[in-house]
């Protein structure tokens, strides 16, 4: 009897245990709000709350604090948020169900508010917490298993970790401890070692058992149910690219370099087919191993120390609006961030635009397939189909890029020197006004990428009204490419939209706002094509302005806010989206400042630029209001 008694309240008090851990699962926390580019310190004031992290969407950042075991408790850290003025914070549920074990090793136990020496624990490799209530766990990891974690658990204790432990976590409830967590960016070892060591042996395993296949490690699934606005599922952040600009890249008035053939080229027989290489993407021309240009414009970090116009006037508009309580200096601090974010959320207008801007097309490098664009945009990924197509056209860009094409695949020859040469001639039959050194009574011979993709611009020049300069040949060519496709005086050359400040969340709301306020108006197709070969210009190869040109830069925008206030006095509802359009105006001018100021130039001339790219992005939408 005694036996069965307490078998009994053993059941009983493994029940009790098992009831209590699911209860304390951490499965709440809450959303403090979506940011464009947040810092550790503009949340300093909550961190005696809950350990803030963050989460990288596709055009925003995602901020969160804790993990809550009951709803109750995340709605009181919730009460506490708006008292703090974040109106848009919200409680979410981590989708546990969703989620899996993986294994990790536990370094420490926090409480919420005790200084962590992230220093001390970036040895034993990647970290990731777990956030319950006030406290906060550290782990190393993940592993692909629990073997394999316990494999490990002896190099870290021998690391200094004594107390390290393997267990096993729901990898949902798991947060990645990155430079925004550890309060900026820790000195990092330049090798962790236990991580080495285990690189090494799965080298080693890998090399003494071929046939077996590693077992990948699990990463934590996405988080479906936190994100505030409509948006569509969080991607997996890309990895950031170098952008291959450097003053070599960025000339200001280049010229093709020629080298006349005395012997006329030769012209290959008109029954030869040219042969194309379908998998041989490797160019036999000599050139560098190219790091690929990057499409991908992160925002810039925007300086506080740099007193401007756009700043002041973005104060003066989140001053009326009701965000910015602050002094009108020109300097955009924390507070004028904070104002400007205060107004993302609360602001009617602003929301509507930003939703509005998820479901507009934005630009892209698709074309009409058995169109010359189509044949050149799929050059390298179907070279059969598109040299076939290129072919058939009787248009010397179509010639060009077979030249090309051939050139990089092939090398040298008589065969590329004669299409190349043939394209020049048919494109500029007849014209007086040839660009650079162009001499149509020379054959040049092509020795080097540089004096082709210069020919090819040339020709894309020529054809005013043929495709654009595809995104590709920056991916191929980065430092020739942004060299020979660079500014020129009255240049009317046509660049794909690869991306750049596409990427922006500004940059699409600003467009989003701009048509909308066109009206009944329609844009033609080729002034919003010209605004897109503008502003991928101004991305890959800024050039600085004269002071003439910026001059009338000036007087265009300040007659374009004249007319818009003029309109906007009409009406509250119209006044209400004149405000939301001068605060995300202003911003996105702050923020084109800073990216030219990143490249290289000073505060007058990135000022000058900042507002060039502002009447390329939205000054054919709004010409009513001049």
């Amino acid at each position: 009897m005694s036996q069965i008694r307490v078998f009994i309240l053993a059941l009983l008090f493994f029940t009790a245990i098992t009831a209590n851990s699911q209860e304390d699962i951490p499965a709440y926390t809450v959303q403090v709000g979506n940011y464009t580019n947040p810092k550790p310190g503009d949340f300093a004031q909550l961190q005696s709350h809950g350990f803030v992290y963050s989460v990288k969407r596709p055009s925003y950042i995602d901020v969160f604090m804790g993990g809550y075991s009951t709803e109750k408790e995340a709605n009181e850290v919730l009460a506490n948020l708006q008292l703090f003025g974040y109106s848009n914070a919200a409680v979410s549920k981590l989708n546990v169900d969703g989620g899996q074990p993986v294994a990790v090793i536990q370094l420490a136990t926090k409480r919420l508010g005790e200084k962590i020496n992230w220093e001390e624990y970036l040895a034993a490799g990647p970290l990731h917490v777990l956030l319950s209530g006030k406290q906060v766990k550290l782990f190393a990891g993940t592993f692909p298993d629990l073997p394999a974690a316990k494999a490990h658990l002896a190099k870290i204790q021998k690391a200094g970790f004594k107390d390290a432990f393997v267990r096993s976590v729901n990898n949902v409830l798991l947060h990645e401890a990155g430079d925004f967590e550890m309060g900026g960016a820790p000195k990092r070892p330049l090798i962790p070692l236990v991580f080495e060591e285990q690189k090494k042996e799965e080298e080693a395993s890998a090399q003494a058992n071929p046939i077996v296949e590693t077992k990948k490690q699990e990463t934590p699934k996405e988080y479906d149910e936190v994100a505030i606005l409509p948006a569509t599922k969080a991607e997996e952040p890309k990895a950031e690219q170098p952008k291959a600009k450097t003053a070599e890249t960025t000339p200001k008035g280049v010229e093709a370099k020629s080298e006349p053939v005395k012997k006329e080229v030769e012209k290959p027989a008109a029954t030869k087919k040219e042969p194309v290489k379908a998998e041989q993407e490797k160019p036999a021309a000599k050139e560098a191993a190219p790091v690929a240009a990057s499409f991908e414009a992160n925002l810039p970090d925007i300086r506080p120390n740099v007193k401007r116009t756009s700043a002041y006037e973005l104060q003066k508009s989140l001053k009326a609006e009701g965000s910015y309580k602050g002094s009108l200096d020109g300097f955009y601090g924390k507070s004028t961030r904070s104002a400007y974010d205060l107004a993302l959320a609360n602001n009617r207008q602003l929301q509507k635009y930003r939703i509005l801007a998820k479901y507009m097309a934005t630009p892209s490098e698709d074309a009409a397939k058995g169109t010359i664009q189509y044949y050149i945009n799929n050059l390298w990924d179907d070279p059969k189909t598109a040299i076939d197509g290129l072919s058939d056209s009787k248009a010397p860009i179509a010639r060009a890029y077979r030249a090309y094409f051939r050139y990089v695949s092939e090398g040298q020859s008589k065969d590329v020197n004669w299409l190349m040469n043939e394209a020049i001639r048919e494109a500029f039959a007849g014209k007086k006004n040839l660009p650079g050194k162009l001499d149509l009574s020379v054959r040049y011979a092509y020795e080097d990428i540089d004096q082709m993709l210069m020919h090819l611009r040339y020709i894309h020049e020529a054809s005013p009204d043929g495709p654009s300069a595809p995104c590709w040949l920056f991916r191929k060519h980065p430092a020739p490419a942004l060299k020979a496709f660079g500014p020129a005086e009255g240049s009317n050359l046509k660049l794909q939209a690869c991306g750049g400040f596409w990427e922006w969340e500004e940059v699409k709301v600003l467009d989003a706002i701009a048509r909308d306020l066109n009206g009944s108006a329609q844009t033609s197709e080729a002034a919003i094509a010209k605004s897109q070969s503008q502003l991928a210009q101004l991305y890959l190869t800024p050039k600085a302005l004269t002071d003439d040109e910026r001059k009338a830069l000036e007087s265009w925008n300040a007659k374009l806010w004249q007319g818009i206030d003029g309109w906007s006095s009409r009406d509250p509802m119209l006044a209400e989206i004149a405000t939301a359009l001068k605060i995300n105006y202003l911003q996105t001018e702050v923020l084109f400042e800073d990216f030219f100021m990143d490249e290289g130039f000073n505060e007058r001339e990135a000022k000058a630029l900042g507002l060039q790219a502002m009447k390329v992005l939205v000054g054919h939408h709004l010409e009513r209001f001049i």
